[in-house]
């Protein structure tokens, strides 16, 4: 079996199987969650070949493996017998020293869980949202033809029904049936809510305050505030994680006979009107005060909270920091259409590949030149930089800081101009779709500068390492051959 050497000595390094409370992969991390991390040979595990490095960041274990995570991770599920699906990344497993983390490294871990298994479609389905935007502002196709018509059915499904799918990996995530969590979100998006916006108010609530809620329908004379839930996240999870709780309870009085239908009946009658009347109106108004509070700061100076993001962007990936950034990216599109975190740091991973490639071109060593050139392509072409990062940058802190000022610098830029993302979608080339606004025409200013800053970015971090990186007796390559041959 392919990968069962390496697999089966990063079980023995981490603790054993027996130490292993749950396991999920990214691009190129296994991210455990031990029982006891102080057992885990750290050490070990860096000095081991087919491991980049090992970080243990927000209650987790991260060993960086590279681009072949997922062949590595589905080899440590089958040997460790740990159970998986076939939807998800995640092992299926009670995280036995949950109560030991903290409440941010909980909530962090869960909003991971419940959205890494739909990145993947997001992305997918948002760059086909992009091109659609520019085959539309370049006039290559009518917004009212049947082929635009039907290929933005493609593009816009995921997220006009995007609660019923974060309701499927919430129910997941949080131990319930899986169906249950799809309802509720259904019922979200019913067209029936829909209609009822459209029409004239009843009444209006807290007129006057920042509160001020328009009442379209009661529930037994109960004012219900009515929202778009299309397109929204953190309603759905909240009424999911509510539900999980609800189902337990009722299993615990119905008898098994008919509890397959029961709990589910009373399950839904209960949270659903619970969210519409409750959960959802709140949930809606704290995600947009989050909105309104990150897109305030970023107004501060957009140029200098940008650069500076930028700046940071590969440290914070170096220290396993990142993943609490891009929630809060997420939060912002889905809150109000579009982002301003992401653009920031756009520049980062073409600087990165114009270093790494141009130190391919300088090593002599074909096998070390072939992983430059495999870390560098994989940084410019999909935006995963972990190769490049703990492969070749991290052994050298003048390159790296050169990536950082350079990509410092492109987040200055994006800032400044006030670009925004307005498809979540993928990294590297794919993204530039992203940043194409479906109502708008032409090419915009958006696009323009970050194609700007990804060309920049990558020739003047090519051009500084061509001009001034000497290799140095292999040292700082030391790193590279820990990549999987």
């Amino acid at each position: 079996m392919k990968y069962e050497k390496l697999s089966g000595e990063i079980i023995e390094k981490v603790g054993g199987k027996e130490n292993i409370s749950s396991l999920i992969h990214c691009a190129t991390r296994l991210r455990f969650t031990l029982k006891d991390q102080t057992i885990a040979d750290t050490e070990g595990l860096n000095n081991m070949e087919g491991v980049l490095s090992v970080i243990q960041a927000g209650g987790q274990y991260q060993v960086i493996i590279g681009n072949h995570v997922a062949d590595v991770y589905k080899v440590v599920v089958k040997m460790a017998d740990l159970k998986t699906d076939n939807h998800s990344s995640e092992v299926d497993l009670v995280e036995e020293n949950a109560e030991k983390k903290s409440a941010m490294n909980r909530i962090l871990d869960t909003f991971i869980g419940i959205m890494f298994p739909l990145i993947g479609i997001m992305a997918a389905t948002g760059i086909v949202k992009g091109f659609l935007a520019l085959a539309t502002a370049l006039n290559w196709m009518a917004n009212d033809s049947g082929a635009y018509q039907l290929l933005y059915t493609v593009a816009d499904c995921m997220f006009y029904f995007f609660p019923i799918f974060v309701g499927f990996t919430a129910a997941r995530q949080f131990k319930m049936n899986e169906f249950v969590g799809m309802a509720i979100g259904a019922c979200l998006v019913y067209p029936t809510i829909s209609t009822l916006l459209s029409g004239q108010p009843l009444q209006v609530l807290f007129v006057g305050t920042p509160f001020e809620s328009p009442v379209f329908t009661t529930f037994f004379g109960i004012p219900v505030v009515l929202m778009n839930y299309s397109a929204t996240i953190i309603p759905v999870i909240l009424a999911t994680y509510v539900a999980s709780k609800l189902e337990k309870a009722i299993k615990k009085i119905t008898p098994a006979v008919i509890a397959s239908f029961v709990v589910p009946m009373f399950t839904l009658i209960i949270i659903v009107p619970f969210t519409f009347l409750v959960i959802g109106p709140i949930a809606v108004i704290l995600s947009e005060a989050i909105g309104s509070a990150i897109v305030g700061t970023y107004e501060i100076s957009p140029a200098i909270v940008s650069g500076i993001v930028g700046a940071l962007w590969i440290p914070l990936v170096i220290f396993g920091l990142h993943g609490a950034v891009v929630p809060i990216a997420f939060a912002n599109y889905f809150t109000m259409g579009y982002d301003v975190i992401l653009p920031m740091i756009t520049g980062h991973s073409f600087a990165a590949a114009g270093v790494v490639l141009a130190m391919a071109l300088k090593i002599q060593d074909k096998k070390k030149k072939g992983l430059a050139l495999s870390a560098g392509i994989s940084a410019g072409i999909v935006g995963v930089t972990e190769p490049a990062i703990y492969g070749f940058l991290i052994t050298n802190k003048k390159l790296l800081g050169l990536v950082c000022i350079i990509s410092g610098i492109g987040g200055g830029l994006i800032g400044y101009t006030g670009t925004k993302l307005f498809q979540i979608s993928g990294q590297g080339i794919f993204a530039i779709p992203s940043f194409i606004e479906s109502e708008g025409s032409g090419v915009p200013t958006g696009l323009i500068v970050i194609v700007i800053v990804m060309i920049g970015s990558f020739l003047a971090a090519f051009i500084s390492t061509l001009l001034f990186y000497r290799e140095k007796n292999q040292t700082e390559l030391s790193y590279s051959s820990n990549i999987n041959k």
